[in-house]
């Protein structure tokens, strides 16, 4: 953790998270408030609380500086105490248990049988002994009351004033710990999957009127029988899928193709994949083809399933640019239809991509507009476009679009977040930790940085897991 350059680590609150829900039960308060701990144990877990929510607000912060790393090394080695100790809390608890006899409840509030609970006490002590803690123990621990007491105030004092110094190097401001902890479990934003579809995932298409008429001429008014690609270019997150999509929908291409196909690329060129998934759009009766994989039975299965019928096919989200042959493969049983007007729409970030594939000049796709986009921000952040009310957020918001230069995808994720609280504070929070993030990196990576920033610690730890997966899985 100790580096400069690092970010902080999810990791520390998942500790905080697990020490919280494993030791610091219902059985566990009874018990200490029988023995006189009740206090203690109830300080140490509010401090651990405050604590989360320190942490789940910093967790993707940049360590800019060695104070910092200090610091949070330090707290990491007081949470780890502060486990040791509850730990032994619960061994007292647990050895009280077997000698007084009393009937055993189990951490799930389960009641087991007086036979089997005298040897899951045993084995959850023994355990105690065998686990690779973060403090080695020598011996028996001996319980005494004053000690523990006094162990327990220490950690929360230096837990407290641990934590107010990484606040403080963080310009951290939490009011309200409790509530920042429950308000970040319910920051988590809808993520887009890689995978695209022909289904719209908004309701209203900004600024993109001019671009879709001009495409939709292109496709209707082709009269050649030869097959014609035409691609549509543009950096990722100013719309190109969401641009096919609006002409893919609109009812004049509806009225005049017989046949409409969506078949996301990506990263994957797989000629076999890809033809299954056209023939997935198109042909009624999949026993034709089944799980087969034979590229010459895909083929003809789909020279038949497009026959005389005039089509559109959109590859949505091309990045292959070298593979030629794999192209020409998978064209080849389209090019059997003589039909004229037969049309592919390709969408790409990559020039290169787009000068392989295309038959007629590309279609560039740029930002939105300032009038356009500025509705459009508006109805992320406020939900409607037409939203005149809070001035200062108003000013705010002007600001954060000029610099988000007209992509939608910056627009929507910007926008998410600053609806989750329509305050100035928080408002101001959010730009200023986009303006953090512009200084390491330009285009659309700190937008996304910044919605992954806000996520609760538990989504990032399933996000950090998705990781394990190969691309597009």
């Amino acid at each position: 953790m100790g580096v400069v350059g690092a970010v902080v680590d999810a990791a520390i609150g998942w500790l905080v998270q697990n020490i919280l829900r494993s030791l610091f039960t219902q059985q566990m308060e009874v018990w200490s408030r029988g023995v006189g701990l009740a206090e203690d144990v109830e300080n140490l877990e509010s401090e651990m609380k405050r604590v989360q929510a320190l942490l789940a607000a910093a967790d993707g912060r940049m360590i800019r500086n060695k104070p910092l790393a200090r610091y949070l090394d330090d707290l990491k080695e007081l949470l780890y105490d502060a486990q040791d100790v509850m730990d032994e809390l619960d061994y007292y608890r647990l050895q009280q248990q077997i000698e007084q006899g009393e009937s055993y409840t189990d951490s799930d509030g389960s009641c087991p049988s007086s036979s089997t609970a005298y040897f899951s006490i045993a084995s959850r002590v023994v355990s105690w002994f065998s686990r690779d803690k973060k403090r080695k123990r020598e011996e028996e621990p001996t319980y005494n009351k004053l000690d523990i007491s006094e162990r327990i105030k220490g950690l929360v004092h230096r837990l407290h004033v641990c934590g107010n110094s990484v606040r403080e190097l963080l310009q951290l401001e939490i009011s309200d710990p409790i509530a920042m902890s429950n308000q970040s479990q319910c920051l988590a934003m809808a993520r887009n999957a890689r995978l695209t579809t022909s289904v719209p995932i908004q309701g209203k298409v900004y600024g993109r009127d001019a671009e879709r008429d001009k495409i939709i001429e292109l496709l209707i008014n082709g009269k050649s029988s030869d097959l014609h690609v035409l691609p549509i270019v543009g950096t990722g997150g100013f719309g190109k899928t969401t641009l096919a999509r609006f002409v893919y929908r609109d009812q004049r291409i509806k009225d005049h193709f017989d046949l409409q196909m969506w078949v996301c690329v990506s990263t994957n060129f797989d000629k076999v994949r890809l033809t299954r998934e056209i023939l997935d759009n198109v042909c009624t009766d999949r026993r034709q083809y089944g799980e087969t994989t034979n590229f010459s039975v895909l083929h003809d299965v789909l020279v038949k399933s497009i026959e005389n019928k005039r089509f559109l096919l959109v590859l949505d989200d091309m990045w292959e640019d070298k593979d030629r042959s794999g192209w020409d493969s998978l064209l080849a049983p389209l090019r059997h239809n003589h039909v004229p007007g037969c049309m592919i729409l390709a969408t790409t970030r990559k020039p290169s991509v787009a000068k392989m594939v295309e038959t007629t000049h590309s279609v560039q796709v740029n930002g939105l507009d300032e009038k356009e986009f500025w509705l459009f921000f508006k109805a992320c952040a406020f939900g409607n476009e037409n939203h005149e009310g809070h001035p200062s957020l108003q000013s705010i918001g002007q600001q954060i679009v000029k610099a988000l230069k007209g992509c939608p995808l910056a627009a929507r994720s910007v926008g998410a977040l600053l609806s989750r609280n329509v305050s100035y504070k928080h408002w101001r929070t959010v730009q200023n930790k986009w303006k953090s993030l512009q200084e390491d990196t330009d285009g659309i990576v700190p937008i996304l940085k910044i919605s992954y920033d806000f996520l609760p610690v538990h989504l990032k730890q399933c996000f950090s897991y998705c990781s394990l997966f190969p691309e597009d899985y």
